[in-house]
């Protein structure tokens, strides 16, 4: 949405093409304050998502809601696009020069892939992914043995928020601590306090769910092993990009991306095809925020002038 109010107002015709029902992305599934963005404080993901769609509907940019790119080829003025809107409908586009902002999803696969038992309690609703997932639930948790898998910031703030109502809060973190230090400073503090208790360097071995509530086994470097039960389980094991389908679209499968699957981009943010672009959290392993996203947008709206232009 930044990049394309930039480039409405650096002169082109920008489209969106959005696959959900609305403009937002994952700003509509965070239901928390987010006090970072400067000048508009005390919004929520989905109030910033309406405040930022109503701009760019208002300055009356092009968006495709319900369309997926199903083609891409390379031409001498830029691109040819199929865009599928709906079931049977397709729509042809030309476009000098295109930018992915496709962001990230959360990481299941190392638990629901690996782990013994992981699948049927997803399925059951008891184990869960989504970084905030567990705000929705708090008070019915009251009371209730949870367990928070991760070591990064989103699971030392779940354990933070559930240790204000849960009966006893477990921290499983596979190898060390990787929150930032003021984090990891308010999670110490419940540890001292008894409301917290971490397992570092644990490996889950399984998951066993029965009358008593779900038992998770785990194993050590050292091979001691122990057992806790708890009755919800809540996963914080980071994000992948969305860059799979990239390889589907012909052009844009040559895209250079790194190990982890995340678009690589110079500092206008373009990418290793010429005229193609990524922005926002799919070529930002460091620093995933809206913030950030919002300023890439800006620079690369700005690097496509420079570009095009030329």
């Amino acid at each position: 949405m930044s990049c394309a109010l930039w480039s409405k107002r650096l002169g082109f015709s920008p489209v969106l093409i959005e696959p959900g029902t609305a403009l937002g992305g994952q700003l509509l599934e965070i239901n928390r304050i987010n006090r970072w963005i400067l000048g508009i404080p005390g919004r929520t993901g989905p109030a910033l998502a309406e405040l930022y769609s109503t701009h760019v509907l208002d300055e009356a940019i092009d968006v495709r809601l319900g369309a997926r790119l199903v083609s891409v080829m390379a031409e001498d003025f830029g691109f040819s696009l199929v865009v599928r809107e709906g079931e049977n409908c397709t729509a042809s586009l030309s476009a000098q020069a295109l930018v992915i902002a496709t962001g990230l999803r959360v990481n299941s696969s190392d638990i629901l892939g690996l782990i013994p038992g992981a699948l049927p309690l997803y399925e059951s609703g008891l184990l869960s992914f989504f970084p905030l997932d567990h705000l929705e639930s708090m008070e019915a948790l009251e009371g209730k043995r949870v367990a928070v898998i991760g070591g990064g910031d989103n699971a030392h703030f779940t354990a933070r928020d559930l240790a204000s109502r849960a009966a006893f809060t477990h921290l499983l973190i596979r190898s060390r601590p990787r929150a930032q230090p003021v984090v990891r400073q308010e999670v110490e503090a419940l540890i001292r306090q008894g409301r917290v208790l971490e397992h570092s360097g644990a490996r889950i071995t399984g998951f066993h769910q029965g009358s008593g509530g779900i038992a998770v086994p785990l194993a050590r470097n050292d091979s001691d092993t122990e057992q806790i039960e708890v009755d919800r389980i809540f996963a914080r094991t980071g994000f992948a990009p969305n860059t799979e389908f990239l390889a589907g679209l012909g052009h844009l499968a040559g895209l250079e991306r790194n190990h982890d699957g995340y678009v690589r981009v110079d500092a206008w943010k373009r990418a290793s095809l010429s005229f193609v672009y990524a922005i926002g959290d799919v070529a930002n392993p460091d620093y995933p925020s809206v913030v950030a996203a919002v300023a890439d947008g800006a620079v690369a709206a700005q690097a496509i002038a420079r570009d095009v232009r030329v």
